[in-house]
């Protein structure tokens, strides 16, 4: 009867140590996903949504976003866009006059 009691309270101290093991490792990855986090340029989502979203390709880029992040990060211009309507492109261009950020 000893034995199983025994057994029993070191089979509860693993347990407890696996769930404060758990506890410990759920809050650190929580802190350090705030701390790592990429940050994103929220522009480049918006552009994205501006243009026409068929992500063809014709503009020599991977699709739709992959000339957003060039129009953003790289100056591009949005007339690399082939299918763009000419109210979208004006759109953009009024966009991204208005939301220049410094130093570019």
């Amino acid at each position: 009867m000893n034995y199983i009691i025994l057994n029993l309270s070191k089979l509860s101290i693993i347990v407890i140590i696996m769930f404060l093991l758990a506890l410990f490792f759920g809050v650190l990855i929580s802190v350090l996903s705030d701390i790592l986090k990429v940050k994103e340029d929220e522009r480049i989502a918006k552009v994205n949504k501006m243009l026409p979203g068929y992500n063809c390709g014709a503009c020599g880029k991977s699709g739709c976003l992959g000339l957003a992040k060039s129009i953003i990060e790289e100056g591009e211009s949005p007339e690399l866009c082939r299918p763009i309507k000419k109210e979208q492109l004006e759109e953009i261009k009024k966009y991204l006059e208005k939301n220049r950020k410094e130093g570019s």
